[in-house]
């Protein structure tokens, strides 16, 4: 029986035809030979001053979609795409959409930069299939034509109370009223237009008239498209509806010259440039059945990169200048100092520079105009003031707080240190716990939290290893499921090293708690440096693998195996041996014969399996961790 059902699933899975839209012929290429040879010619053998002509059409062949409309015993109309067994699938169309052009990668080659072709994101986000919606708010200003089903309703003098489907001659049939001409006529005005017809015969009632269900219109997306096809689509879709749905232009589509070619009417063509960088959609007009959208192969590029907001490839129609060029990018970076701006250009391998300008915006502005761009360029802006450069501090400031007679911001006298600070603002008071001084530093906070992260990144990457390693030789199944939870229980500890952030603090390296004043180190502080010296604590703290993990009143005459003994002893599962103290002062101390200071907490690893080696990790993270003044609360969710 469990056969039966795996071959039933796999008939289910591997049979049954896949929605979405067909493409003849192979799925692993959209682009046939002759558009790649089209292209080839186009950025090989352009002449100066000349824009090369493409021409040439995809050899891709469209797919013919059907589409069925099934009228269902509610009024409602179910709309169900029939596909071929080639249809383009989720994975295919994700690899076709990541692959680069011919001048992707010549820009790449040339300059060790991946530029993305501007526009092309705008369908990166697009279904890998498509299925017409059914209930869609209607346009007011959607034209009624034959075969929209009309929902009518009136109430008064005369009752109505029915759906009409307008027929090919664009009338719908009224009970009572007779025969009403809708086709033409906009949705907005719909109800008064009816309304009207009606009260040439009816007075004193009112009406409410609704499309309950668009018509549906059959188009052909054919050339350089992603999913070239025939699509069924409503009434009320555009031109950008019908890109939306095929993929949008292909590796080798032209975003800047797509043409709807309508019977004998004139071509329309529609220019995405105006939608992505101005908003415009004057262009986009409304579909009709058996129009024909094209997509040409892409005319010629050419590349921008360098201090500018968007670096890209961008598609040429006309005559083009840097300034359109600096223009289409956003304009130069906001850092971008415009006092002086050189314009490079790549000329046999070889960044030449076209110009180096040096006045206010409108001047570059104009004098950019000037330089004209043809296709395979490659330019790169550079603006050396945008490249961030150190501030240079004239005046230091620090804040002191805590336990000193006088808190606040100072600014620090030339070549000013910790203890003379701490002198300068009148001392600690009778609470100071100098042991205890916490002196944190920004750019030490930076540096710390980095090697951080490239530590956890390590170790990370050492136990997968490991872990695949000891699978990989372990031929017994209950090994395979040791290493399976270990590798988890040391994945748990990656996901809380994570959470770990540094403070910055800098170890002070004082010997015990009855330093004073004068045995702070004359160490020099720095803007933005930050001090606290906080109250003489009463308590340590014992946690770990102990009987009582708790916080015990300090008591001087205790050693470490003391504070031990208070907290009941080490458990059967504790790692005595591998015992530390994490002192008040930030440093750590694993000699269990030294003196316990106010403050200090005594840490227990617990005891595992010899091979796994978690009892080592954690010892050398809480201690690498501390140094760093990560505080007690980050060794006590380690060592939990």
């Amino acid at each position: 029986m469990r056969i039966l059902y795996i071959l039933l699933f796999a008939f289910i899975v591997f049979a049954a035809p896949q929605r979405g839209m067909a493409l003849e012929g192979s799925d692993s290429e959209l682009t046939s030979s002759g558009e790649a040879a089209s292209s080839t010619e186009a950025y090989s053998g352009t002449s100066a001053g000349a824009y090369q002509d493409f021409s040439g059409t995809s050899n891709t062949s469209a797919t013919n979609l059907n589409s069925n409309i099934q009228r269902t015993t509610s009024g409602q109309v179910k709309k169900t795409i029939q596909t071929n067994d080639n249809a383009v699938t989720d994975s295919t169309l994700i690899r076709l959409m990541k692959k680069k052009s011919i001048f992707q990668t010549y820009v790449e080659t040339s300059t060790g930069r991946e530029l993305e072709v501007f526009g092309r994101n705008l369908f990166r986000g697009v279904p890998s299939t498509f299925a017409p919606l059914s209930e869609v708010q209607v346009n007011p200003d959607y034209v009624i034509g034959p075969g929209d089903d009309l929902q009518i309703r009136a109430w008064g003098m005369v009752t109505i109370d029915f759906d009409a489907t307008v027929s090919r001659s664009g009338e719908i049939y009224i009970p009572k009223v007779g025969s009403v001409r809708v086709s033409g006529v906009r949705y907005r005005d719909l109800q008064g237009y009816l309304k009207t017809a009606i009260g040439r015969i009816f007075r004193n009632f009112e009406l409410s008239a609704s499309v309950a269900q668009t018509r549906s219109v059959q188009i052909y997306v054919v050339g350089n498209a992603f999913r070239p096809g025939a699509y069924t689509l409503s009434a009320m879709s555009t031109i950008l509806n019908a890109l939306f749905v095929s993929g949008g232009p292909s590796t080798t589509g032209s975003l800047r010259n797509i043409k709807l070619k309508r019977g004998s009417e004139p071509i329309v063509s529609f220019d995405l440039y105006d939608l992505l960088l101005f908003g415009d959609k004057s262009s986009d007009v409304a579909l009709k059945d058996g129009d024909v959208l094209y997509i040409p192969p892409v005319g010629p590029q050419v590349a921008l990169f360098g201090d500018v907001k968007t670096p890209a490839i961008y598609e040429l129609k006309q005559k083009t200048s840097v300034a359109d060029l600096v223009g289409w990018a956003g304009g130069f970076e906001s850092t971008a100092d415009l006092k002086n701006v050189i314009i490079d250009k790549n000329i046999d391998g070889n960044y030449q520079t076209q110009a180096e300008l040096q006045s206010d915006w409108m001047s570059i502005q104009s004098r950019l105009a000037k330089l004209q761009v043809m296709p395979t360029d490659i330019f790169r802006i550079i603006s050396p003031g945008s490249y961030p450069l150190e501030v240079k501090v004239k005046r230091s400031f620090v804040r002191i707080d805590g336990e000193v007679t006088q808190t606040g911001v100072y600014e620090l006298q030339q070549g000013e240190t910790l203890k003379g600070l701490i002198t300068r603002v009148g001392g600690v008071t009778e609470k100071g716990y100098l042991y205890g001084t916490k002196l944190t530093r920004e750019s030490v906070r930076r540096e710390q939290q980095k090697k951080i992260s490239e530590s956890i990144d390590r170790y990370e990457k050492d136990i997968e290893t490991s872990a695949k390693q000891r699978i990989a030789g372990a031929t017994d199944p209950s090994k395979v499921s040791s290493v399976s939870s270990e590798l988890e229980a040391q994945r748990r500890i990656v996901q809380k090293l994570r959470s770990v952030r540094s403070e910055g603090r800098i170890i002070l390296n004082l010997k015990n708690s009855q330093v004073q004043l004068a045995d702070i180190p004359d160490f020099p502080l720095r803007d933005g440096d930050r001090i606290y010296i906080p109250e003489r604590p009463t308590t340590v703290d014992v946690i770990g693998a102990v009987y009582n993990q708790s916080t015990f009143i300090y008591n001087q005459s205790y050693s470490v195996s003391g504070y031990l003994e208070v907290a009941g002893g080490v458990t059967p599962t504790g790692h005595k041996s591998e015992l530390y103290r994490v002192c008040a002062d930030g440093s750590v101390k694993k000699k269990q014969g030294d003196q316990v200071n106010p403050g200090d907490a005594i840490v227990v690893p617990e005891r595992l399996t010899p091979k796994f080696n978690l009892v080592r990790s954690l010892t050398e993270w809480s201690t690498v961790l501390y140094q760093l003044g990560v505080g007690v609360a980050t060794i006590k969710t380690l060592t939990n």
